[in-house]
């Protein structure tokens, strides 16, 4: 699948999160979504790991949720130590950490669950409940080589982002 496909699926999982939390939240978390929605690609850059592998697993996305929340919550924490208090009374460790998780969890739920679409020649297709059983998933829904349908994902994702965006006010913010 292109970027632009992982994109839209990206933008399509986190549009519940983002209609719940309201506009400047659910933006922020989506953005979050986008950019770790990139992070199970990480085996095309590390030696001796097989692309679709482990990085391409539920328990991947597990793993990154909870280094992605700890990573946060330590920001927090050390900013506080060094900067003070934040302006919101809200913003704590374990809230920092928990909406972390949750955008990795979800941006690398979305990338297996894009990657289950379509499958590229040459790779294997995912395993996305490994290590509980090893049976290869595949849709192929979006054929490869389909740049317009990729692109079209994206659209959606933007649409469905834009609709939310309309329908909510501030949500958990007010």
């Amino acid at each position: 699948m292109y970027p632009t496909g992982h994109y839209g699926v990206a933008l399509l999982v986190s549009a519940p999160a983002a209609f719940v939390l309201g506009r400047r939240a659910g933006t922020l978390f989506s953005a979050f979504v986008l950019l770790t929605a990139v992070l199970p690609d990480v085996d095309t850059h590390v030696p001796g790991v097989r692309h679709h592998g482990v990085t391409h697993t539920l328990l991947f996305g597990v793993a990154s949720g909870v280094v992605v929340g700890l990573f946060a919550a330590g920001l927090l924490v050390a900013y506080v130590r060094f900067a003070g208090p934040v302006r919101s009374s809200r913003l704590t460790a374990r809230n920092a950490f928990e909406w972390a998780a949750a955008g990795a969890f979800l941006g690398v739920l979305s990338h297996v669950t894009a990657d289950v679409l379509v499958v590229l020649p040459g790779t294997q297709p995912v395993s996305p409940f490994w290590p509980l059983f090893e049976r290869k998933i595949t849709v192929e829904a979006i054929p490869l080589g389909a740049p317009a349908r990729n692109l079209a994902l994206l659209v959606v994702g933007l649409g469905v982002h834009g609709l939310v965006y309309r329908l909510t006010g501030d949500g958990v913010e007010s």
